[in-house]
């Protein structure tokens, strides 16, 4: 029987990356990654928010506290219905941008109470913020298609008119 090596408890196992930038001329593009379509989902949420205001969604355990003493944090509920992932996942991230405008808010946190390829549901968080970092008028169809790789692996890339 092989000894078992014990790692200490301050080295964390590293993380799948959530996003990643892609450089574009006119244009804000993202490629989103997730262990699943709900995950890939959170994580474009997360990614958009970071967008309108990084120094937020960077600290969003401390950007959430710091909310709520201020008196800015902001959640709220929604449902939406389409007819495939990719075009879930546009009519999801428009919705969130409509909110965001609306309320003078980043979100960058979700959480399901529904979740498939047709419909979602559930919660999203946020701050309210006086300015945006980047003001993204849009979400795009351009280069959207949520798939998965290989198993546990989810990706599409995203394209923001900024």
């Amino acid at each position: 029987m092989k000894p078992k090596l014990l790692l200490p408890k301050y080295i964390k196992k590293e993380k799948q990356k959530r996003f990643e930038i892609l450089e574009r001329a006119a244009d804000l593009g993202f490629k989103i990654f997730g262990s699943s379509a709900k995950e890939l989902f959170k994580n474009a949420v997360y990614a958009m928010g970071y967008a309108q205001k990084p120094e937020i969604v960077e600290q969003s355990a401390v950007g959430a506290l710091i909310g709520r003493l201020r008196g800015r944090r902001i959640s709220e509920d929604f449902l939406i219905e389409s007819m495939d992932y990719n075009t879930l996942l546009v009519d999801f991230l428009s919705e969130i941008l409509s909110r965001s405008d609306n309320q003078n808010a980043v979100f960058f946190d979700v959480k399901f109470n529904k979740f498939s390829e047709l419909k979602i549901g559930g919660r999203i968080y946020g701050v309210k913020v006086d300015d945006f970092s980047k003001n993204i008028k849009a979400v795009t169809y351009h280069e959207v298609d949520v798939k998965e790789s290989e198993p546990g692996k989810w990706e599409s890339q995203l394209v923001f008119d900024i």
